[in-house]
């Protein structure tokens, strides 16, 4: 087999000193000729591979029989760039694969791969050549990589001094570029539907198919999660309608292997001009990104291009002032609950309290949460304070005996497991407690998200809580909602209720409404209820219980261990009105 240790253009293949070097360390060296799919082995193949002589790989295709048939995808960073560079240095790709040889070990054994191309510069590659050698079967397994050259794939820091170093090129040479980022759309229903590591796999593949598409000079990498970054140099606007084209087909244009599933993919592109639209690398991210929001919205395209706009920046700076209050608000444990009483339509006794947010600012002002969960829901800040309401919920309950309480649940903490798990928990350590909290959702949640309903609600009612759909009336009423949920409660819109003595039509609304739900067993809230006359109106129309100012303003309940808030009463309540300030 001496002639095994010759490539074709005369490189031997560790022989010698280094040959036995190698040997030691547990690595082998080879040499892949394109022209005839000729993969050749330094002497110890066999033994670092843990293959029998037979069985050690003579060319590309029965490597990849041996490792199965993802190999296309995990050996694609090895795909040699049309033509080689002249400024490459190193090695040009790494990769990481199970091995599965019929005669080797039942599990397979993890490889490394290291190499390079080589071949004529600015001519197309002839082969390459690399060394692998066997990692431990928990060494995790990592995206390829291409490590040097045009083509290769950055990291988010590399990508971003990237485009800072473009930047300040523009700006002493001139010119033009755009910088895009790539989403790969519907990871979570593709998660959902076959696993993350499909997820992973399809986030790989499309990475790899727009790596190959990109002009050489051009720049590609991660960007975070399912994103990816792109410079692209000397591009117009109508070179950019192409190139993201381009990038769309590449990725749609095939289903990706996911173990044997066919999985179709698409991406959606937001994209800035520089340096007209951004003066640093973290402008040109932002404004990508708002970008890339407005794309995923255009559903033949999927492509938008940043353009100034002096409210949107104003409200991106509002929302940055925002979400630092609502951070520094958690981490001080600022946010807090006020309570305000529902009380029975037939003689005014107090049944329960909704829980309500309220956040105390460093002035010690007292503000309306209302505002701020707005916000939340759109900076993603939601899921945190609905667990900080629901802790502090839990733990009001279990001080307090006799209080019965309503908190309300976001759509997206609707679908997050962190927080039913928290419910359990709580159930866990006092059952009893929690029998007497109403989990309050919204009607257009509701709709929006019946599936994870459905077992939230099942959950939620094994752990003994009531179900209560708020804002009734306000989307589009669905009679399945009612009878596959059956809730506890309706809680009425209060835009039915403000002006029912005067309005005729709400009339008719609010008697449809409880007429529906006494079919179903249950009962109706009226929100917002101003005044007596419109109390006995809604009592003669059915309803079950009041809640607005005429019950009651919402009261601040400072629960065990309050560090904050004087003028409290016996019984924990601060009296008197809240300072509400701009939010």
């Amino acid at each position: 087999m001496d002639d095994d240790l010759v490539s074709p253009d005369g490189h031997r293949l560790a022989g010698g000193a280094i040959g036995a070097a190698m040997a030691a360390a547990g690595v082998a060296a080879y040499d892949h000729s394109y022209a005839d799919d000729r993969l050749r082995w330094s002497p110890n193949a066999g033994d670092v591979l843990d293959l029998p002589v037979y069985e050690v790989p003579l060319s590309g295709r029965s490597l990849h029989r041996l490792i199965g048939p993802q190999a296309e995808t995990l050996r694609l960073a090895a795909t040699p760039p049309p033509v080689l560079p002249d400024d490459r240095v190193g090695p040009d790709y790494r990769l990481v694969y199970d091995l599965v040889p019929r005669g080797g070990k039942p599990q397979g054994i993890r490889i490394e791969e290291s190499g390079s191309w080589y071949g004529p510069t600015g001519q197309p590659a002839l082969g390459a050549r690399g060394t692998v050698r066997v990692l431990p079967r928990d060494t995790e397994t990592a995206s390829p990589v291409r490590l040097y050259g045009p083509d290769r794939r950055l990291d988010r820091d590399e990508l971003l001094q990237s485009l800072d170093d473009r930047l300040k090129l523009l700006e002493t040479d001139g010119g033009s570029a755009v910088f895009l980022i790539i989403a790969v759309l519907d990871i979570g229903r593709i998660n959902a539907n076959f696993g993350y590591e499909a997820g992973d796999r399809v986030i790989d593949v499309a990475g790899e198919r727009i790596l190959r598409r990109m002009r050489q000079g051009d720049v590609f990498g991660s960007f975070s999660g399912h994103k990816f970054g792109a410079i692209l140099n000397d591009c117009d606007e109508h070179s950019l309608i192409i190139a993201a084209e381009r990038f769309r087909e590449a990725v749609r244009g095939e289903a990706i292997d996911c173990d044997g599933a066919a999985v179709r993919a698409d991406v959606a592109v937001g994209a800035v001009m520089l340096p007209q639209h951004a003066l640093s690398g973290a402008m040109a991210a932002n404004r990508a990104e708002e970008a890339l929001g407005d794309a995923r919205r255009d559903v033949d395209r999927h492509l938008n291009l940043y353009e100034p706009s002096a409210a949107r920046d104003a409200l991106r700076r509002r929302n940055v002032e925002v979400a630092e209050t609502i951070q520094r608000g958690l981490a001080e444990d600022r946010f807090l609950l006020a309570y305000q009483p529902i009380a029975s339509a037939a003689d005014r006794t107090i049944i329960s309290y909704e829980a309500l947010s309220r956040l105390v600012l460093p002035s010690e002002e007292i503000v309306s949460g209302g505002p701020y969960v707005e916000a939340a829901e759109k900076l993603g800040f939601i899921r945190r304070l609905d667990m900080r309401a629901l802790t502090l919920v839990m733990t009001d309950l279990q001080a307090s005996p006799s209080l019965k309480l309503s908190v309300n649940v976001s759509p997206e903490t609707l679908a997050d497991p962190a927080w039913l798990s928290m419910l359990v928990a709580g159930a866990r350590r006092d059952g009893d407690a929690l029998k007497r909290l109403t989990i309050e959702i919204t009607e257009t949640a509701a709709l929006s998200r019946m599936d994870d309903l459905r077992h939230m609600v099942a959950t939620v009612r094994d752990i003994g809580c009531r179900i209560a759909i708020d804002d009734f009336g306000s989307g589009h009423t669905s009679l399945r909602m009612l009878r596959d949920i059956k809730p506890d409660w309706l809680k009425i819109d209060g835009a039915f209720i403000r002006d029912i003595g005067h309005d005729a039509d709400a009339v008719v609304f609010v008697r449809a409404l409880t007429t529906l739900a006494g079919h179903f067993g249950i009962r109706t809230v009226a929100e917002f209820v101003q005044d007596e006359a419109s109390a006995a109106l809604l009592a003669e129309l059915g309803i079950s219980a009041f809640q607005g100012r005429l019950i009651g303003e919402p009261c601040l309940r400072v629960g065990p261990g309050a560090t904050v808030l004087d003028g409290l009463d016996g019984d924990g309540w601060l009296r008197g009105p809240l300072v509400v300030a701009p939010a």
